[in-house]
């Protein structure tokens, strides 16, 4: 088991970002179809780019596919039964989680999110 301990430097305000989880719930209503329900919560973490972020030109279109790694103490979820994915607000662009590892080794309960961005044309910055 790891020694370190990185609580310090992950609540430190001059490594962490904020952000906002949105929280999807999933219901099947009477008519069959999917009912998603969204709650919207604040959080901080640290948040850097997890993948080049090239350009992808096709016949008809260009798209850049951002890739950002969170790492936070707030809970996040990828796809479990009755939530759809978290979604990442951060800078004006929504990002899915794709992927969760949990690094309790490494302080309270901290947990690594990598994140593909949603938008078809990102915010400008």
């Amino acid at each position: 088991m790891a020694l370190l301990d990185v609580t310090d430097v992950l609540f430190d305000p001059d490594f962490t970002d904020a952000f906002n989880i949105k929280r999807r719930t999933e219901t099947v209503g009477t008519d069959g179809r999917v009912l998603v329900g969204t709650t919207t919560t604040a959080s901080r973490g640290v948040v850097t780019m997890a993948g080049p972020n090239d350009l992808a030109r096709l016949d008809d279109a260009q798209r850049m596919w951002r890739v950002i790694s969170v790492v936070t103490a707030a809970n996040l979820r990828g796809a479990v039964n009755g939530y759809q994915p978290d979604v990442i607000q951060w800078r004006g662009d929504d990002f899915i989680v794709a992927s969760i590892d949990n690094y309790p080794q490494f302080g309270r309960g901290f947990t690594q999110a990598i994140c593909v961005g949603m938008d078809l044309v990102d915010a400008a910055l």
